[in-house]
């Protein structure tokens, strides 16, 4: 049944207050919505739908794409193009989209949210391990797919977007950018706050794998780019540029199991890599890449940098567990008469790889990393790889830190050593340490001559708070 016509096109060019707002179901035919706007003033478009795609062998795809923009005032310009053709599971559901706007000095600012939802079922193709005496009325095990891709923005003064996404075959792959990445162009792409979401899950015999990606950034942005692909393998490549606060976190997690009638293996795997970064402020640089399928791979890059009134919060986890069963063949027709297979030695059955970094109340930080979790790993243990550059202010005293002491509540830490009180060893800590507190986000705690700076006139001054009080004791 037809429920829009095809190549149905909306076109509609300036105003001062434009409605746009549709709705639909979309199943076996081909479709195509195109909306334009061109404008200065209010403006308000959306569209929600929801598609559904079979190939009559039990396997089903099914979604929902919807989008919303509104402003309340302001110059706005956008293209945006959704479609489906075909109807099986090899046909696809496209999505592009482009926006630019600018509130010049109306006031004015944009709202705007993007929500793509996928989920894919049916029976799985793996006959590889039911030989033996499996029950020949089994039903393979199924597999099963679901990924969401979304964003949000929210009070933009100025914005340059494009975002597209196509889901096909149980695949959906999503591509939003912000800004023009490599150019040289002093513009932000956008001024304001914009929410990424990305999750993923794909379940197939043995295997589980799921992603969970969200970032929160609120300022200038110059550029910010997210790609993300949903399938077999999970994959997400995330890149930004910008000034101001900024919230983003990666989990995946990947879980194996395997009980082979063949072989006589078993064992149950788990793998999770976390990835979690908070700024106060500051300029962030930031790019990074995760991928689940056989293994989880991941690579990050951070710069941040500040003029020492702001820090940053940077953690990173790799885990591994391993449950290994006690190898039997009794089940494999080739080795009834054999039993089981002994080991010549014993094996825990339980092993564990971990690795771990942080860096927390620092103004500027340069950190690079790299994690492999289950690539090239034997049939009996864990194969974990993980490796770390990070580099901080000079002399850097995490130590240091947890011990300072405000003792009279004027908001200066004068007890550095934390003995509760102010002596001559306080003073040599603050020597020896003052470049890289000055540069940190806990210079104004150091500002003893409350000039609104950390410099070595504060060391003079505490010396000297230091000599009278001294004084006033030996009278």
């Amino acid at each position: 049944m037809n429920l829009l016509p095809s190549g149905l096109r909306i076109l509609i060019i300036s105003g001062l207050l434009i409605l746009s707002s549709m709705g639909c179901l979309i199943t076996d035919a081909d479709y195509s919505v195109s909306t334009l706007i061109n404008t200065t003033g209010p403006v308000r478009d959306s569209f929600s739908g929801v598609f559904l795609q079979s190939d009559g062998n039990d396997t089903g795809a099914k979604g929902v794409y919807s989008d919303l923009v509104m402003t309340n005032d302001g110059t706005f310009v956008m293209t945006k193009h959704v479609s489906m053709t075909g109807g099986a599971m090899s046909g696809a559901f496209d999505t592009q989209k482009i926006l630019e706007y600018s509130s010049g000095q109306t006031g004015g600012h944009l709202l705007a949210d993007e929500y793509i939802l996928t989920s894919t079922a049916g029976p799985s193709n793996d006959t590889a391990r039911m030989i033996c005496f499996g029950d020949p009325y089994a039903v393979n095990p199924a597999f099963s797919r679901e990924h969401s891709a979304s964003f949000s923005i929210v009070n933009a003064q100025s914005l340059a977007l494009a975002s597209a996404s196509r889901s096909s075959n149980g695949t959906l792959e999503y591509d939003l950018n912000i800004g023009s990445p490599g150019s040289n162009t002093t513009d932000p792409g956008l001024t304001g706050t914009v929410i990424t979401a990305f999750i993923g899950k794909t379940i197939t015999p043995g295997s589980e794998v799921t992603l969970y990606d969200r970032t929160l950034i609120s300022g200038l942005i110059k550029t910010l780019s997210r790609w993300y692909k949903g399938g077999e393998t999970l994959e997400l490549t995330a890149a930004s540029s910008e000034s101001g606060p900024i919230h983003d976190k990666t989990i995946m997690e990947q879980r194996i199991s395997q009980n082979d009638t063949v072989s006589g293996e078993s064992f149950h795997e788990t793998r999770v890599y976390t990835q979690d970064i908070m700024t106060s402020g500051g300029r962030t640089d930031e790019t990074r890449q995760v991928t689940g399928s056989e293994s989880i791979i991941a690579e990050r890059l951070v710069d941040f940098t500040s003029d020492g009134d702001r820090s940053i919060r940077a953690s990173e986890h790799a885990v591994a567990t391993r449950i290994s069963g006690e190898k039997d063949d009794t089940d494999s027709p080739a080795c009834v008469l054999g039993g089981k297979v002994q080991s010549a030695e014993e094996k825990s059955p339980y092993k564990e790889a971990s690795a771990e970094t942080g860096v927390a109340g620092v103004s500027s930080a340069k950190i690079t990393s790299s994690t492999n979790i289950g690539g090239n790993q034997n049939a009996d243990g864990l194969n974990l790889e993980y490796r770390a550059n990070i580099m901080i202010p000079a002399g850097f005293n995490e130590s240091l830190i947890q011990g300072m002491r405000d003792n009279d509540d004027d908001g200066r830490f004068e007890d550095l050593n934390g003995n509760g009180r102010l002596d001559m060893h306080d003073l040599v800590l603050l020597f020896q340490n003052f470049r890289w507190i000055g540069e940190s986000n806990l210079s104004s705690r150091i500002d003893f001559n409350n000039n609104g700076k950390a410099d070595f006139a504060d060391i003079v001054t505490l010396f000297n708070y230091l000599n009278k009080s001294q004084s006033k004791d030996n009278i």
